[in-house]
């Protein structure tokens, strides 16, 4: 009886460590100060290579930068006091399609790795003012200079939206700004190098 308990017991931890295999989506690849990740009410400290799930909410701390490499290559780093919400994740390149969703609260770099390139991907980051659209993009999230939120491109292309309206930024150096909760989207214009600085800056590790 002993045994059968225990090799019940053992198939149990086995699966359990399957399954938590399979539901992560990526992993820590730097990290400079504080950070955590929370689900299902437990919170645990990340570190280097710590793999991040489907569902879960990761955290910054004080002067905190945390980059995240997701399985099919995408990155994502937060700058201090910010915080993700890993909603969707879909990798499926035999099949050619690939959706990401993300909930966003603070400043962000996003990259796009192989998800934005298949036929059918649907791709976005929401924050608290506006949701932001990518295929094949690298840009620059998060509240500046006193205005909700900011949103610089890099490269590729991408929408930023709200219920008041929607901006497309489709050349490098473009961006527009959210004022307040509830605003549309301003006009889009080319970043002058200070304000490029300062936003790049909140992500950049030390």
């Amino acid at each position: 009886m002993l045994q059968r308990l225990t090799v019940i017991a053992l198939l149990s931890a086995l699966a359990g460590t399957q399954a938590a295999a399979q539901d992560a989506i990526g992993a820590v690849s730097r990290i400079q100060g504080e950070a955590s990740a929370t689900r299902g009410g437990t919170t645990r400290a990340l570190g280097l290579n710590a793999s991040v799930f489907l569902n879960e909410a990761v955290s910054t701390g004080d002067a905190a930068r945390l980059e995240v490499r997701f399985a099919d290559n995408t990155r994502l780093t937060l700058g201090e006091k910010a915080k993700l919400t890993l909603d969707t994740y879909v990798f499926n390149p035999a099949a050619g399609r690939g959706t990401i969703k993300f909930a966003m609260v603070g400043a962000f770099r996003f990259l796009s790795g192989r998800v934005a390139k298949l036929a059918s991907s649907d791709v976005s980051v929401t924050t608290p003012v506006a949701t932001v659209g990518i295929r094949g993009t690298e840009f620059w999230g998060g509240p500046i200079d006193d205005q909700a939120l900011g949103v610089f491109l890099i490269q590729g292309a991408v929408s930023v939206s709200n219920a008041a309206g929607t901006q497309i930024l489709s050349q490098p150096g473009q961006g527009t700004n959210v004022a307040t909760p509830g605003a549309a989207p301003g006009p889009v214009t080319f970043w002058p190098a200070d304000k490029v600085n300062r936003a790049i800056a909140t992500v950049t590790f030390r």
